[in-house]
């Protein structure tokens, strides 16, 4: 029998020849990520490329396929499914913000190469086709519940659009989506729904333990906590902005007679730094929390100060002075750093890898090793802050300058761990552990919580409450969104958790506020079901092939002069006898347009492939709909409304043509009575 040989097209070369030069020029001339980036490991440390504020953890994207289990990364992702997705990812770190790790698409990337293994297909991002998209999401929604697999799937949308425009995927398609719904969009009166209020909100237990947790704490870490989230109690915050506060933020004093309390403020995400505005009622309490912790961080920003002076000489502080330039043993060396037991010294030196000097012997007979001074010296002045002096990049704050900035283990389980001689930078894990652990948290080791009865919240909860209550206040949605520092008031949205019965209260009450201005008498209207309001809908216009059914009182036409592709386009069976007709005149005028269109095509013009689609389109519904007015099975009076079609409405040309200039995809979803949802991702 003769040998099978697969056919490969042309196509599918040209496309893994562009994929070799592609990897070879992002590995030997791309410069994104560090000239001095190891391309072949599978662990890239890109910690230094991105700005996160209150983030001081390394940063480090594992091309594995999958995350950590047990302790342990999975196995490094396949060649040459690796090397294509490293090279994918180091270009787009190029034209993307320094402000965004490019997590999300390593992880669409492991969920891209579960679904090549999946269907048994060689992992290639060549290979790369619909049934693989739309396997990875579907594996992606089975392993995460909520909006991961949506998040997967946007991702993995730019990633088949950038492999097809650039040829090195031919069955990539272009225009794929996701398909899924994103679940902020349930409606509000679900179980769900109310599942997610609660979760976005403090419960009563929390918001009780807070202000007794700030009024017993004594201890520094819990002190600095505790005061921190009573600012974040004062007005609707981000916890990097708080964390990027400086030590002499305060605008105004409070004094006697004086209402107003500013705070100067770091805005993010896109919202310029600003003066921030105080509750009077919340005024006594964000002055208290600003005066504590200038007491408890004082000593730290003294120590950078020292070293933004001596860069090159360790901070000593009392006796220890006495101890510079001279050859230490380990008591000494722990007295210099804060630890109260030499085994800490004795680890620490083992750690940082110290040779001894010289040895002598102790009164009990036992051989005590000395070391340099320099020695020392050198290790600790190793552990300064990245980046110090400066302690937020964005804002050039230095850490002699900042409110919060501690000493070094400041927030360790053990006291003895606390350094006198070195700093570090209050993070969102220090305040997020203390108050989210359950078994060591600040609630617990103040008496406020028990394993029975646990206590613990978010410190983004507090945002959400504040701007809840804003919502139920009255405030309107500008000063919302001022007072939260958010640039887009369209973002108040998600913020806003009140129940669907304080929403519907509220509007009463403004109703008849107006109606007692205007000195009549509102009439509050029952509910009407959907049904009701489709039973008793009309057409609004007719149309050349039908009439339409849409609420032009209620919203604008999202298909203007696309009525064939309408949704909301009925035609009523035998209603008019010249119906088929005017369908078969528009079919022949559209036939001859797809020949030209094709014509066109065949000697390569510019853009005739567009209007190829266009015409094909065009008449593949027509034919449909020539074929059930023809059908003897269909009776007369039967009411034809053909399926959506791919044609873009008017909305998603203006949201594809804001992805093509900006980059940023828009998402969206029509109801049935055309109200459009949007959103950005």
């Amino acid at each position: 029998m003769a040998e099978l040989i697969p056919f490969v097209s042309k196509a599918f070369w040209d496309a893994a020849a562009n994929m070799a030069e592609f990897v070879r020029v992002c590995r030997e001339k791309l410069t994104v990520l560090g000239a001095d980036l190891d391309f072949d490991a599978s662990g890239w440390d890109v910690t230094d490329h991105y700005e996160r504020r209150g983030q001081h953890h390394r940063l480090i994207l594992n091309f594995v396929e999958h995350s950590a289990r047990a302790g342990a990364l999975g196995p490094p992702m396949p060649e040459p499914f690796a090397m294509q997705a490293k090279a994918y990812v180091r270009y787009q770190a190029g034209l993307r913000s320094r402000r965004t790790p490019p997590q999300y698409q390593v992880l669409a990337l492991r969920a891209l190469l579960a679904a090549f293994k999946d269907r048994g297909v060689e992992p290639s991002l060549c290979l790369l086709d619909s049934h693989i998209l739309d396997r990875a999401v579907e594996l992606a929604s089975q392993r995460k519940p909520g909006n991961f697999a949506a998040t997967i799937g946007t991702a993995l949308a730019l990633l088949s659009k950038f492999l097809r425009e650039k040829n090195l995927a031919p069955y990539a398609p272009i225009e794929w989506r996701h398909g899924l719904q994103w679940q902020h969009r349930v409606a509000q009166t679900t179980k769900a729904a109310n599942e997610r209020r609660e979760a976005r909100l403090p419960s009563a237990d929390a918001l009780r333990a807070l202000p007794e947790a700030f009024r017993v704490a004594k201890e520094p870490r819990d002190v600095i906590a505790t005061s921190l989230v009573a600012l974040l109690s004062c007005a609707p915050s981000r916890i990097n902005e708080a964390l990027s506060l400086r030590s002499d933020c305060e605008i105004q004093p409070m004094a006697q007679n004086e209402e107003g309390y500013l705070l100067r403020w770091a805005g993010s995400k896109g919202y310029p730094d600003f003066a921030k505005a105080i509750p009077a009622v919340m005024a006594d309490v964000a002055a208290e929390a600003i005066a504590r912790l200038k007491q408890y961080t004082s000593e730290a920003r003294a120590v950078a100060a020292w070293y933004e002076q001596h860069p090159s000489e360790v901070y000593l502080v009392g006796e220890c002075n006495e101890l510079r330039g001279q050859n230490l043993n380990v008591k000494e060396i722990a007295t210099i750093i804060g630890f109260n037991e030499e085994q800490s010294a004795r680890h620490w030196i083992k750690l940082n890898k110290l040779t001894p000097v010289g040895s002598f012997l102790s009164s009990r007979g036992t051989t005590r090793h000395i070391y340099a001074f320099s020695d020392v010296e050198a290790a600790i002045i190793s552990y300064l802050p990245k980046g110090f002096p400066i302690l937020d990049k964005r804002t050039g704050l230095r850490f002699s300058e900042a409110l919060m900035v501690v000493r070094r283990n400041e927030f360790a389980l053990r006291r003895n761990a606390r350094w006198k001689c070195m700093i570090a930078p209050v993070t969102y894990s220090n305040i997020q552990h203390g108050f989210y652990n359950v078994e060591d948290g600040i609630f617990s080791r103040l008496g406020l919580s028990t394993p029975d009865h646990p206590i613990f919240f978010k410190s983004n909860q507090l945002r959400h409450y504040l701007n809840t209550i804003a919502q139920r206040g009255g405030l309107s949605e500008i000063e919302i969104a001022a007072w939260s520092g958010r640039r887009d008031v369209r973002q108040n949205a998600a913020y806003d958790h009140r129940t669907p019965e304080e929403k519907l209260e509220r509007k009463r009450r403004r109703d008849n506020e107006l109606a007692a201005i205007a000195g009549k008498k509102v009439t509050v209207n029952k509910p009407v079901s959907r049904d009701a309001v489709a039973a008793r809908s009309i057409h609004g216009h007719v149309t050349e092939l039908g009439f339409c059914e849409h609420d032009f009182a209620s919203s604008p036409c999202v298909m203007f002069m696309e009525c064939l592709h309408c949704t909301k386009q009925i035609c009523i069976k035998g209603a008019d006898p010249r119906h088929a007709e005017r369908v078969v005149l528009a079919l022949d005028s559209a036939r001859r347009s797809l020949a030209e269109a094709e014509e066109a095509l065949s000697k390569e013009y510019e853009g005739a492939q567009e209007w190829v689609d266009v015409h094909k389109a065009t008449v593949d519904r027509l034919e449909q709909l020539y074929a059930i007015l023809t059908d003897p099975g269909t009776p007369d009076g039967s009411i034809i409304r053909l399926a959506k079609s791919g044609r873009y409405s008017l909305v998603e040309q203006a949201m594809h043509d804001h992805q093509q200039s900006s980059g940023m995809p828009l998402h969206w979803k029509a109801d049935v009575h055309g109200t459009i949802s949007r959103g950005q991702r």
